[in-house]
Order: C-alpha cells, then structure tokens, then sequence
C-alpha cells in the first residue's frame, strides 16, 4: 500500500491517499463497505425495480395519452352535434317567425273579413 501512495503520478495530479490505496489493495471487499470508506455497489433488485417502475410510469403516461386523446375526440364530436343543433335551431326559430308572420296576415284576413259580413248581410236584407 505504501508503493501505492508513494508513486509518481502525472503532472497536475494530487498523491493517492490512503484510503484510496487501501481501496486499490481491497477493490471489492466488503470490509471497505462496512468501515464506510466504499459505497456498496447498486443490487440487482433494486435496479429491477427501478427498471420497473420506470415502465410503470411509462405506462401510465401512455394511458394517460390514449385517455386524454379519446377526450379531444369525444369533444370534437360534441362540437360537431353542438353546431349542428345550432344550425337546426336557427332553422326552425327562422321557420317559426314565417309562421307567426303568416299567422298575424291571416288574423288580419279574419277581421277584415268579419267587418265586412255584417254589411253583407245588411245590403242582403234590403
């Protein structure tokens, strides 16, 4: 370990320390892990799970999508059916107003009809 820390190194380099050399002599030991002077290396498990997590979430964003996608559509077709009841709506208030105008000229029609019986009937009696 000496030899380790006592060696050349390249220019701009700072000298190996001993925890470093020491990390050198025992490179997977878990001596190291248990003093505290190496981080233990990642499990498995916990890489799998984190690999399953992530498609997890990455499932959930895809659903999310698709969900949010069939969304837009309903809302395009009920724009779509708004419009068109809007347009039939303005159709038929048109018709109702011919309607009613139709209905105040035939009103109009009855009374001068109305006024003119009675003077029928006089010029009748005579």
């Amino acid at each position: 370990m000496k030899a380790i820390v006592d060696e050349p190194t390249a220019e701009g380099q700072d000298l190996k320390s001993a925890t470093e050399a020491v990390a050198a002599v025992l490179p997977k030991s878990k001596f190291l892990q248990n003093i505290g002077l190496q981080a233990p290396a990642p499990k498995k498990s916990a890489t799998n799970a984190v690999h399953a997590r992530v498609q997890e979430l990455e499932a959930e964003v895809e659903t999310e999508r698709q969900d949010s996608a069939a969304l837009r559509s309903q809302i395009e077709y009920q724009k779509n059916q708004l419009e068109a009841l809007t347009s039939k709506f303005e159709g038929t208030e048109a018709a109702n107003q011919k309607h009613q105008e139709e209905l105040e000229t035939l009103k109009k029609q009855a009374e001068e009809t109305n006024s003119l019986l009675p003077r029928l009937l006089s010029l009748n009696k005579d």
